[in-house]
């Protein structure tokens, strides 16, 4: 008998699409602690401390490598800073109350130490003005007190400080994620962060009002 050939069709098996699993709750157990914090402060009155910046920025007559173009800034003045001015006396009780819960509750820093302000300044930036990139060193906290940012005045910018890590050892790196972080904010805001941190500002694009902005290192001793 003549054997007639059977075409066989291959035919796959319907697989039905798996459902996506439910996403589990995600637990937050990074156990370092916050870098950056932002307290408000009620107190400036900045008609009442304009005059007095202004006298630390024309005492200093020293313009520094940070600020460029339409910018000045007090820090190079050693002997006349914020800190040892009647002006700021209420505000830097405030700060170092604010500071010393930062440094030891949340930041978690050695308790043996004292923190102390180890120097202060007062930036300005009318139009245009920037402070560039750069970083405090070893300073344990630095502070960033805003007495007067205009609408369009500017934000502070801080770099990853992990970047190095995450740009050689995962062998990626996209700056839209890991560059610079922009952090809002008004009159009044205090922005605490570690001194090792890069950081730089926005341009003021206000084209009458100066952004001022007092700043703060704490060492320990």
């Amino acid at each position: 008998m003549r054997s007639v050939p059977i075409k066989m069709t291959s035919v796959s098996p319907i697989v039905p699409t798996p459902k996506p699993a439910p996403v589990p709750k995600l637990i937050d157990v990074t156990p370092f602690e916050p870098l950056i914090i932002k307290v408000h402060y009620d107190g400036f009155d900045f008609k009442k401390l304009e005059p007095i910046c202004d006298d630390l920025i024309n005492t200093t007559n020293i313009k520094t490598h940070l600020e460029i173009g339409n910018a000045a800034s007090s820090a190079p003045n050693k002997n006349k800073a914020p800190h040892i001015t009647n002006e700021f006396k209420e505000f830097y009780k405030w700060l170092d109350e604010i500071s010393q819960h930062i440094i030891l509750n949340e930041w978690k820093m050695y308790k043996g130490h004292d923190y102390k302000v180890s120097n202060s300044w007062v930036n300005f930036h009318g139009k245009g003005g920037v402070t560039e990139k750069h970083h405090h060193g070893p300073t344990t906290l630095t502070t960033a007190a805003y007495l007067n940012m205009p609408d369009g005045g500017g934000y502070i910018e801080f770099r990853d400080p992990l970047e190095y890590h995450k740009g050689f050892y995962m062998k990626q790196y996209d700056d839209e994620i890991y560059g610079w972080k922009t952090i809002p904010a008004i009159t009044g805001d205090v922005i605490f962060f570690p001194g090792y941190i890069r950081h730089r500002t926005q341009a003021n694009t206000n084209p009458t009002e100066k952004r001022w902005v007092l700043t703060t290192n704490y060492m320990n001793y």
